[in-house]
């Protein structure tokens, strides 16, 4: 199964791999205890499509609270050069919400937009993934960030 999200079903699609939804489903705050997590998203592209390929997991040294998630951006840049010598590229983050079906904070948005604007790309958006503790595909956020602001993308196909 891949996930396929877009702004309508006849534009450029965005496709989740099944073991990339797999593993930001397994972050999900199920419990009372469990702490936000996240990491980046990697893809590759294909036509007008971005196919994400790889997601990275929660590290060590990120900082981490029930309604809050800071990641270590040195680490992070680590993760971009090595994954990118791969020919992965960097194409946004993910993180998780308390929330069956979740919806992004006002710090959310905040810090996406700041990091569209600050980062050296050639991309028309980042991706920015917000995981609920609601079974994919509905515990799904999938939106794309500008340096104007956050556009939500629709599930255009729950299959391979």
């Amino acid at each position: 199964m891949s996930l396929v999200y877009g702004l309508d079903s006849g534009g450029p699609a965005v496709i989740f791999y099944d073991d990339v939804i797999a593993l930001m489903a397994r972050y999900r705050q199920m419990t009372f205890k469990d702490k936000e997590a996240g990491g980046q998203l990697f893809a590759r592209f294909e036509g007008g499509s971005t196919i994400i390929v790889e997601a990275t997991e929660p590290n060590p040294l990120d900082k981490r609270a029930r309604h809050g998630f800071i990641p270590n951006r040195w680490i992070q840049r680590l993760e971009i050069k090595s994954l990118h010598k791969r020919g992965k590229h960097f194409v946004g983050d993910w993180h998780t919400h308390p929330q069956p079906v979740p919806v992004p904070s006002g710090d959310d948005k905040r810090s996406m937009i700041e990091c569209f604007s600050q980062s050296r790309h050639e991309l028309k958006a980042f991706l920015m993934v917000i995981v609920g503790t609601a079974e994919p595909p509905k515990g799904l956020l999938v939106c794309l960030v500008t340096g104007e602001g956050v556009s939500r993308l629709n599930l255009i196909s729950n299959g391979s």
